[in-house]
């Protein structure tokens, strides 16, 4: 089948619009944070219970890692993404009228399928209209859909609840629904793949065949150590600006905030950067800097300067967004063949998920021994990542240069789109 080679302008109409249905998601999965004290009021709940409002999605995410890159495999990325988006409208209606924290928790459930899947869906669909050596800048700007979606919910939430009543929760609900809406509205009309790849005309997809490439795993093994140092940091910035700077609550949280403003500017940084850093192995070299630059920001986060608390938060924020914004560029090279793709996404996404389990065992630690040994093990788990991202050098290669047969098509991108239609 032949492939037309992508518009860049509709590559970057289909960028906008999935990464705008990702904030929308990211909006959804995190709207419980700055209505929890309202939840537990109005639900009769305490904060061990209401804190399941939060792990329950997680728990849904990890278990669908890999599940989430075959099936976008095997039925694209848009059909994927459409259904994240609609399963967290559905689930966040249904949260709307729950009358108990039962019912709350089953549609946390339900609204948990799809932070997993458009995690896969998304990139996926960036990597069909963007060549690799294009992608940079792309996956960058994807890359910060999380960040964004949080800081948009806590600073917005505000403006739909009011402290005095406790039922206003559900009106952040009932946004966070009409949000998913019109998101899935867009990621219908303007979202599609290339003309010339059909995911119907690909061969049956084997998940284990997709994940046997060792690059992809070494990948996953980057992201969980990342995600570990990262939701450590972000979790326990505030405690720490609590307990050894003696912030108060507002202040301690207003301060940690500005983690999540570093992380929108980390995006931006990064975004000409990897548009400029297009060779695979720039790109990797790039991704240990990134990963020794996250081992040592944990010292630096928890070891404050009361007088440079602003700096170092901005700072830390766009240190933990440098990992996320060049793995994703990386990750289509570590695919098997290109019809993989979401797999490769998937196991990647699995990575993320099981670092993010790590924040039990820091707070026993800082609770146990203290702040100083929680910064030795976040050290040592940041020497792992970037051992595997030195270990990425052997096993994943820039793709050999070889001159393209007759009739095939010149641009990279209209290569790789071909490839995957006949494949």
């Amino acid at each position: 089948m032949e492939a037309r080679k992508p518009s860049s302008a509709r590559g970057w109409l289909v960028t906008l619009v999935g990464m705008l249905a990702a904030v929308a998601i990211a909006i959804n999965m995190f709207k419980v944070p700055p209505t929890m004290g309202l939840l537990m009021a109005d639900l009769g709940i305490g904060p061990a219970l209401g804190g399941w409002l939060m792990t329950v999605p997680t728990v849904t995410g990890l278990v669908l890692a890999l599940p989430s890159g075959g099936l976008t495999d095997k039925f694209g990325p848009k059909k994927v993404g459409l259904f994240a988006i609609l399963s967290a409208a559905v689930g966040s209606l249904i949260g709307s009228f729950a009358p108990n924290i039962e019912l709350l928790l089953f549609s946390r459930f339900v609204e948990g399928l799809s932070f997993a899947l458009i995690g896969v869906a998304v990139p996926a669909i960036i990597a069909l209209w963007f060549s690799p050596e294009k992608s940079g800048a792309p996956m960058a700007i994807w890359s910060g859909w999380v960040p964004i979606g949080m800081l948009a919910i806590f600073t917005g939430a505000n403006l739909f609840i009011a402290a005095d009543d406790p039922g206003t929760w559900a009106n952040v609900w009932w946004l966070s629904t009409a949000l998913l809406v019109a998101a899935a509205v867009l990621y219908l009309v303007f979202v599609k793949a290339p003309e010339g790849y059909a995911g119907e005309d690909a061969p049956k997809i084997s998940l284990v065949e997709g994940m046997k490439s060792p690059s992809t795993w070494l990948l996953a093994v980057v992201f969980a150590m990342f995600a570990f140092i990262m939701y450590a940091v972000s979790t326990f910035a505030p405690t720490y600006c609590m307990e050894e700077l003696g912030y108060s609550l507002e202040d301690s949280n207003l301060y940690s905030s500005l983690i999540t403003v570093g992380m929108i500017l980390g995006v931006v940084l990064m975004t000409p950067v990897l548009n400029k850093v297009v060779r695979l192995k720039s790109r990797i070299w790039l991704l240990v800097a990134s990963m020794v630059l996250t081992a040592l920001i944990a010292v630096l986060a928890f070891n404050v300067p009361p007088s440079a608390s602003v700096a170092v938060m901005i700072i830390t924020g766009i240190v933990l967004q440098l990992v996320p914004a060049v793995i994703w560029p990386i990750a289509p090279s570590a695919a098997v063949a290109p019809v993989y793709i979401g797999t490769t996404f998937g196991v990647i996404a699995l990575g993320r998920s099981i670092g993010g389990f790590g924040n039990a065992s820091i707070g026993t630690l800082i609770e146990t021994s203290g702040w100083g040994a929680a910064v030795m093990l976040l050290v040592g788990i940041g020497v792992v990542g970037v051992a595997a991202c030195l270990a990425l050098l052997k096993f994943l290669k820039e793709p050999a240069g070889a001159a393209a047969p007759a009739g095939a098509p010149a641009e990279p991108a209209e290569a790789e789109a071909a490839g995957r239609s006949a494949r």
